[in-house]
Formats: structure tokens, C-alpha cells, sequence
């Protein structure tokens, strides 16, 4: 039943003697305590401080069938001798209030998500995203709200690929934000480094798996893939020097204490594969012999091979990177293998790159 989730208390009525007045409007949320609200929902704050917000139960109930039914019960009344004004037992502010088994921050999460439609307060590629929606996307499968939920999934989907066209559009945006800030002395573009401006796959990891989003575990992993467990989000903002002037020259960064065991085996295990693919890649798309017995063209492709090796124009770590890099050689190179080789070099790596894309999730062991 809906009603044994919830604790109802007496904090106060501010239109009866019998009910001390509402304590101060500090302890009400500053944006979510509408002066027509219907309802006062309460929870606690991490520091043990009740927090109240007035909201109204029409646009709740619509919205979650769990609500729906805890409103439909009728309130307790208190005694009111001597008037004809009816007191409610559980109230605040005088109207009926329910103290919830949720913090006030999770609460705030999930209320703001009903008073913003649009959903602006989550910006795109905000690495911020999968924290503030945390509490949200808990309470929104804790309540049924089914809708609610969808629309945070896809918030978090939009940031993260499901595809591979998707993938490469968000690295063609990755690196023109990279050049642009790569302009700027400070490292900052409107007061943000890079690593602001992108997701950040370690909370993105914990939404997921914690609430069933599937759906953006395999470009989240990898993109945690290609990070060093050094390279992390609080404490290279914890001091104003030192790991702070690696995101001023563009580094990545993720909240690795949001990681549990299983995060880190499936990361392990990820690595070690994705090496074995980058190593692969020497063998099944450089390493054959010219079939037409072009002059010079087995050692253009070994070269071609050594370059990569030696000189990535990313990272050795990213074999998805140099499978792309593989499928553009004229860009790379003046001396090139034979034009029939350098075609079947084309082919191969796009193919063995979809081949890598679809097994993401066995490469992660998230199936």
C-alpha cells in the first residue's frame, strides 16, 4: 500500500493556538514552497535539518500513481473546540503535511523535475548531469513515475552514444572544443576548462547501473577506459595549483570514488581487451603482404604501422581512435601503400571498428 511509505508527523498549524506558528522561511526550500501549494512534503538534509516544500498534489498525482493514492487518503483531523474551522492533525503552514522517508535533496531533485518542463536545468554534455538527476531518477522509480523517468533517461542518453555515428559525432564536437580551448592561455572558455564541458563517465556509471540505464554503460566505460586513475575530478579541483593546471592544458578527468568493485573489474577487464584489439590492429590490417607485388608497398604499410605505434595522434589506449585514423591514411601520410592496399586497409578497419563497437558491452562484461 502507498501509505506505508510514508511517516506522517504534527510539526505545526499556523491558524490554531493548539500548533506553535511555522518555524522560519529558512527551513522552507528558497524555489520549491509555492504559497497555493496543496501539500507540505518534508525530508531531511544531510545535515539533519528538516527542509518543507509546498508543492501541489494535481501535479504530482498526475504524474505518479504511488503519490495518487497516498493523496486520495483521507487526512487526520485534530480537535478544534469551541470553532468550526477544520485542523488538520498533520500540518504545516495550514495544510496537510507528510514527512517523507526521503532526504531533502533527493526530494528537491525530484519536485524541481515536475516544476521544469523543459528540463533546463540540465545542460547538454554536462558532466555534472548524472549527480544532480540522482536523486530524481531514485525517487522517480521509487513513485512510479514512469514519464519522469523517461525523460531523465533521456537527458543522460543524449550525452552518451548508442551508436557509432553517434559516437563519432561527439568525438568531432570533442575536438572542436578541445582546439578552442587550446586557444585560450587560461585554459578556460567562459570560465570553464574542457573537462567541464564534457560528460564524465564514472557518475554516469553509478546512475546507470544503479537505476537500470543500460543504454550508456558501454560508451561510458569506455570513455573511462581511456583515463588514468590519477586523473581525478575532486581532487584536480581540490587546490588552485598543482593538478588544477592539468585541466588548464585540456586533461580528463572522472569521480573514481564513485566506482564500486564490480566498476572497477569490468574497467580491468575492458582495458586489457581494448590492448589486445590496438595490438590486433598491427596484424590484421598492416601486417599482410601486398597481394599485387607493389615495390615498396609491405614496407609503406609496416610504416604506416610504426607511425601509430610511435606517434598516435591520440592515444594508443583508444583503438577506436586508430581504426578512424587508419580509414583516412591519405590524410596522414605522403608515402603511401599501393592504391588497392591502401583501399583494403579502408575496408578492413571499418569493419573491425563496428566489430569492436558491437561488442562494447562483452568487451565490459556488462551482459
Amino acid at each position: 500500500m502507498a501509505d506505508d511509505r510514508f511517516t506522517s508527523t504534527s510539526d505545526s498549524d499556523s491558524d490554531s493556538s493548539s500548533h506553535p506558528p511555522p518555524k522560519a522561511h529558512s527551513e522552507r526550500h528558497p524555489s520549491l514552497y509555492y504559497d497555493d501549494g496543496t501539500v507540505v512534503l518534508s525530508g531531511l538534509t544531510q545535515d539533519r535539518h528538516r527542509q518543507y516544500f509546498r508543492v501541489h498534489k494535481s501535479i504530482l498525482a498526475r504524474h505518479s500513481p504511488v503519490l495518487a493514492d497516498l493523496f486520495a487518503l483521507p487526512p487526520l483531523l485534530a480537535p478544534n473546540p469551541g470553532s468550526s474551522k477544520t485542523l488538520f492533525a498533520e500540518a504545516y503552514d495550514g495544510v496537510v503535511h507528510v514527512q517523507m522517508p526521503d532526504s531533502a535533496e533527493e526530494l528537491a531533485s525530484f519536485l524541481n523535475m515536475f516544476y521544469d518542463p523543459l528540463g533546463t536545468a540540465y545542460k547538454r554534455f554536462d558532466p555534472n548531469t548524472p549527480v544532480l538527476v540522482d536523486g530524481a531518477l531514485k525517487l522517480a522509480m521509487k513513485y512510479e513515475s514512469d514519464a519522469l523517468r523517461h525523460r531523465i533517461v533521456s537527458s543522460l542518453e543524449a550525452d552518451w552514444p548508442q551508436t557509432l555515428a553517434q559516437w563519432d559525432a561527439r568525438r568531432a564536437e570533442a575536438v572542436l572544443l578541445r582546439s578552442e580551448h587550446s586557444l585560450q592561455l587560461s585554459g578556460r572558455v567562459n570560465g570553464l576548462y574542457l573537462d567541464d564541458r564534457l560528460p564524465e563517465p564514472a557518475s554516469a556509471i553509478r546512475v546507470a547501473s544503479d537505476y537500470a540505464v543500460p543504454s550508456i554503460l558501454p560508451a561510458a566505460f569506455y570513455t573511462l577506459a581511456l583515463l588514468s586513475t590519477d586523473a581525478d575530478w575532486d581532487a584536480a579541483r581540490a587546490s588552485p595549483g598543482g593538478a588544477s593546471r592539468h585541466l588548464r592544458f585540456g586533461a580528463r578527468t572522472a569521480r573514481w570514488r564513485l566506482l564500486d568493485k564490480r566498476d572497477l573489474m569490468r574497467l580491468v577487464h575492458g582495458q586489457k581487451l581494448l590492448a589486445a584489439h590496438t595490438r590486433a590492429i598491427g596484424t590484421d590490417v598492416f601486417g599482410a603482404r601486398c597481394q599485387r607485388g607493389v615495390k615498396g608497398c609491405t614496407k609503406a604499410r609496416a610504416d604506416c604501422w610504426k607511425y601509430f605505434q610511435e606517434n598516435a595522434p591520440n592515444s594508443m589506449d583508444d583503438p577506436l581512435d586508430i581504426l578512424h585514423d587508419c580509414m583516412r591514411l591519405d590524410t596522414l601520410f605522403d608515402v603511401l601503400p599501393c592504391a588497392a592496399c591502401t583501399s583494403e586497409i579502408v575496408v578492413l578497419a571499418e569493419k573491425k571498428r563496428r566489430e569492436l563497437w558491437r561488442c562494447l558491452p562483452a568487451v565490459f562484461n556488462l551482459q
